[in-house]
């Protein structure tokens, strides 16, 4: 039971981590700065250099060589450069966390043994994935701008992160981009979810259709 417990305790930091790392990605900067509703820069920045220095802000909290080349590019301040450190450090201690716990939680899953157990946790991992989901769905619906700053507090210097309208972070990064990447991680975790609960629904049926053989 213990056993099953933490498994399931895990599945959301392992499912939201997943989406959070595919939301790092050039294919979903390229995905948003395609959406005809993407907001123009109010400085006369076009949307193909925007892209260009958004993905430069990709690299950069990503790779060493990504933030030599932020740090040298000329668009950012030193404190922009500062945040981006900071959000890399965060980042060198989520991911690898995100790596370590699927190992951790495939290891756990494949030592229950039974079909029935697997599927069992399988189905209440993925209920409780649907629960938190949701809840961060409807507070991101009803007051987005509440928990991006609590996030942001919590995370980084709270002092840290605020920046003017024509800094360039929020330039290339307003605040739908991240309204938006909030909702997409939201959505991936909950397809994630449903996929899970279809594996551990299929697993509990194969095993009754054994018994019933």
């Amino acid at each position: 039971m213990v056993k099953s417990g933490v498994i399931i305790l895990l599945f959301p930091f392992v499912l939201v981590l997943f989406s959070v790392r595919l939301a790092f990605t050039e294919f979903f900067i390229e995905w948003e700065y395609s959406k005809e509703d993407f907001p123009e820069d109010r400085w006369g920045l076009s949307k193909d250099v925007r892209l260009n220095i958004a993905k430069l802000g990709l690299r950069a909290v990503l790779s060493q060589q990504g933030m030599r080349e932020f740090k040298a590019s000329g668009f950012f301040s030193s404190r922009e450069i500062k945040h981006m450190e900071d959000v890399k450090r965060f980042l060198s201690i989520i991911f690898p966390a995100f790596y370590l716990l699927s190992a951790i939680l495939f290891t756990l899953l494949i030592s229950l043994g039974s079909l029935r157990e697997i599927g069992r946790v399988l189905m209440l991992g993925g209920f409780l994935v649907d629960v938190i989901a949701f809840v961060f769905f409807f507070i991101s619906l009803m007051d987005y701008n509440w928990l991006f700053v609590g996030f942001h507090n919590l995370v980084f210097d709270p002092y840290s992160w605020r920046f003017r309208d024509e800094d360039m972070l929020l330039r290339v990064y307003p605040m739908k981009f991240w309204f938006d990447a909030t909702i997409f991680v939201i959505v991936l975790t909950l397809i994630s979810a449903a996929f899970l609960q279809t594996v551990g629904f299929l697993l509990i049926k194969i095993n009754r259709n054994r018994l019933r053989a």
